[in-house]
């Protein structure tokens, strides 16, 4: 059981939001500030001399995987969800009686009732 989310929750955070969306096409970042962040991947730093920096980044290659995984299996539950529900078109052609529901029409005459049939 993970018990240190919260230390993690800023970077959850801040990933989700640099991470393009397909309903948009851009991050969110870019919708709502007008530029991309800064992710630190045009800095070159020497990592040679510093262990805890190779295990954080480790850590974090670790739940990206995970969440990734997580995030396809969550698509494909919800796509197959969505199909079961799904009702397939009815193909009509002319000639084919179908129910028509009137209660918005309009007629001109002062009653429904003495509308033609």
């Amino acid at each position: 059981m993970q018990n240190d989310w919260v230390e993690w929750l800023s970077i959850a955070e801040f990933s989700y939001n640099n991470r393009i969306h397909s309903s948009t096409g851009q991050s969110p970042f870019m919708v709502n500030l007008g530029c991309h962040s800064n992710t630190g991947k045009n800095i070159n730093l020497s990592t040679e001399n510093s262990p805890e920096t190779e295990q954080f980044f480790k850590t974090i290659k670790e739940i990206r995987d995970e969440v990734e995984s997580v995030l396809k299996k969550m698509n494909e539950t919800m796509k197959r969800k969505w199909d079961l529900k799904r009702k397939l078109e009815v193909e009509q052609s002319s000639g084919d009686l179908v129910w028509v529901d009137v209660t918005y029409y309009n007629s001109d005459q002062p009653s429904k009732r003495l509308s033609a049939k």
